[in-house]
């Protein structure tokens, strides 16, 4: 199941439960959506990645991937010259370093440091 088949299931069964004003059993229904939901987990970890892809789920780079394969340390398919990884496999940086290894540019993080700056009284020159 996916993501999306979940999200579309369980929105049409709650449309429908608000339609009939139906009282549902708590302890049913939260087993029927965590089952469901555990099956949307074990799709997304048997998913079959790229090296590209597998990077960017990751946070490393295909280098470093490619890499780990090489050494044994992470299990990979090869299929020609593709490299294929499952994506439970696959070790995930912390997303902290992430986003400080990302280096982009953030125009509005730039313009409120501008705006903070105009804010401040001129200091006097010495």
């Amino acid at each position: 199941m996916t993501r999306e088949e979940f999200l579309s299931r369980w929105n049409a069964r709650l449309t429908e439960c608000t339609r009939l004003g139906i009282l549902v059993d708590g302890e049913r229904f939260c087993s029927e959506v965590l089952t469901d939901f555990d099956a949307v987990i074990r799709a997304e970890d048997e998913r079959v990645l790229s090296l590209a892809d597998a990077s960017e789920v990751s946070g490393y780079s295909s280098d470093h991937l490619r890499r780990l394969y090489r050494q044994g340390a992470l299990p990979g398919e090869r299929r020609g010259r593709r490299l294929l990884f499952k994506s439970a496999d696959l070790p995930r940086k912390p997303k902290a370093e992430r986003v400080a290894a990302s280096n982009r540019y953030d125009p509005v993080a730039d313009a409120r440091r501008i705006m903070a700056r105009l804010a401040q009284p001129p200091r006097p020159r010495e």
